[in-house]
């Protein structure tokens, strides 16, 4: 696939007509294997240059370069990068890096024929930056932010004074549209107030559907592994929160048509007055967000 090396590294200051050898250290390689029985990162990748003679299940194990306490790991089909701890050994202690991604757009997966596309070594050239795409802006962190990205459509972004975490930032097939209906986000802020004399923090939390569940409330509900039908069962079952401030204006309308009312005589139905018109006309329904419940 390659005739020619990948990345020379070890001699960096190798002047023109000097006789010092290069000595290659990392390559690129394709993940054929991701299942580690020991569950400890380790991975097969077939290196083109190296491992063209030898067969999947014969391949070194390559040893994780990321701490444990971050996990992500490349798809089969995918590239990443390899390092060799000891060239005369190439088959021993390999340890990658990766995956290989070109381009934000290929954040879900970016194969062998993609991945090197932004890379002296690419066999196709890149796509369209995706910051071209007018619609985009709002999807991907920009060049000030510290981002953790998913594979689909979640993210994770420390902006200047904001934290915000979303599921759904793009649109449903498309990577090229901000999601501007329903992404599920929750925003933290620390920002100066309107006279800019200072600073306060806000949050907010937006989704289709809310619930805020507490694991002694009434009624239970699983409080792990939960599936799509957990979750609709929360909303189904769950207690719909009222309005504030229409459930105070409910009650104000209440309170006034037991001070106010008046009856002729004992036995008689209250007058038709306006707060008796205002008590009958209430729509209790009309207090409850439906799509926030608690338990």
């Amino acid at each position: 696939m390659f005739d020619k090396p990948i990345l020379q590294t070890t001699n960096a200051y190798k002047q023109e007509g000097s006789m010092i050898p290069v000595t290659r250290t990392i390559y690129y390689g394709e993940v054929v294997d991701i299942v580690d029985p020991t569950d400890g990162g380790r991975i097969k990748v077939k290196i083109p240059d190296l491992d063209n003679k030898t067969g999947n299940a014969e391949l070194p194990w390559c040893y994780p370069m990321i701490p444990k306490f971050f996990h992500i790991f490349p798809k089969v089909g995918e590239y990443v990068r390899v390092f060799i701890e000891d060239v005369k050994y190439p088959q021993r202690s390999r340890y990658w890096e990766g995956p290989v991604i070109s381009q934000l757009q290929k954040i879900e997966k970016d194969t062998i024929y993609t991945a090197l596309s932004t890379t002296n070594m690419g066999l196709t050239l890149p796509l369209p930056a995706i910051s071209t795409f007018p619609d985009a802006v709002g999807i991907y962190p920009s060049l000030e932010d510290i981002a953790i990205l998913g594979r689909v459509n979640t993210d994770i972004t420390l902006k200047v004074n904001e934290v915000q975490i979303r599921a759904g930032q793009h649109e449903n097939g498309s990577v090229f549209k901000l999601n501007l209906q329903n992404p599920a986000t929750f925003n933290m802020v620390f920002e100066p107030n309107q006279t800019q004399t200072s600073f306060y923090s806000n949050s907010i939390l937006q989704s289709d559907k809310i619930a805020i569940i507490s694991h002694d409330g009434k009624p239970q509900f699983k409080a792990a592994r939960l599936t799509a039908e957990d979750r609709a069962e929360i909303f189904d079952k769950g207690h719909p929160i009222p309005r504030g401030d229409v459930l105070v204006e409910a009650l104000n309308i209440i309170r006034s048509a037991l001070i106010q009312h008046i009856h002729g005589y004992s036995g008689l139905p209250a007058d038709k007055t306006a707060i008796i018109n205002s008590l009958e006309s209430l729509n209790f329904d009309g207090m409850l967000q439906k799509n926030i419940v608690i338990n």
